[in-house]
């Protein structure tokens, strides 16, 4: 994967270069999301605040949402541009992401119990 690049996108409030690769997009997007949870109102940064089980979980739901509408995104440019190694991988990470949103899923709804 160290050679696939994305074309430039503006997804989910984070802005993508071209030469970003998949997996530096993936990373950043998990990283900025935990750098987000972590902010103060004023700007500082703080340990978060313990939450509810489940709203962990639908945080959880909301990121893989996001995720994966970002790897359909670069799938739909593959294909666009007749990129198909592009796109069989992105449909892999398509998968993944659905099959770790039903577990999430799963375990939301146990912890609502």
């Amino acid at each position: 994967m160290s050679n696939n690049k994305v074309s430039g996108i503006h997804a989910i409030g984070v802005e993508v270069p071209e030469d970003m690769s998949l997996k530096e997009l993936m990373e950043r997007l998990l990283n900025d999301t935990e750098v987000e949870l972590e902010k103060d109102l004023d700007g500082g940064t703080s340990e978060p605040e313990p939450q509810p089980e489940a709203d962990k979980w639908q945080r959880y739901a909301d990121m893989l949402g996001d995720l994966f509408d970002v790897a359909h995104q670069i799938g739909y440019d593959a294909y666009m541009q007749g990129d198909l190694k592009i796109m069989r991988k992105v449909l892999q990470v398509e998968t993944d992401v659905v099959d770790l949103a039903g577990i999430v899923a799963m375990e939301k709804s146990r912890a609502a119990e």
